[in-house]
């Protein structure tokens, strides 16, 4: 199987359901979160498997072609730079964070995009031969 096919699968289904339970429980979630962002160990381990992840994805999918596989790799280099910015700026994201849970619209604008872009991920990696 082509890598950019069982990525997109991956992704898609990872972000399929991480979206619908951010939407889903929102209440319990976000005090999740916040209680993460406000624990310096859970927001470190964090920190290092997001950049595990970035580190994965921009070695194995570093494909910077004019289709849908660059999309796999700007997952990899956001996620790649959030592990950074996590460990090397954790009260920047911490503050960031706080001010972005805080605001219902970006909330459910953010958690929207990531279902589309995981029902775009599936499509491509079911419908690709």
């Amino acid at each position: 199987m082509d890598i950019s096919i069982f990525l997109a699968k991956a992704i898609g289904i990872y972000y399929v359901f991480v979206s619908l339970a951010f939407l889903i429980n929102k209440r319990k979630l976000r005090a999740l979160i916040i209680n993460t962002m406000n624990s310096p160990a859970y927001l470190l381990l964090s920190g290092f498997i997001a950049l595990i992840i970035g580190i994965l994805l921009t070695v194995s999918h570093n494909l910077w072609v004019e289709d849908w596989r660059v999309v796999i790799t700007i997952i990899g280099w956001l996620a790649l730079l959030k592990g950074m910015t996590i460990i090397l700026f954790p009260q920047f994201l911490v503050t960031l964070s706080t001010k972005w849970m805080q605001n219902e619209r970006a909330y459910y604008t953010t958690f929207l995009f990531v279902l589309f872009m995981g029902i775009i991920l599936l499509y491509f990696g079911y419908t690709q031969v």
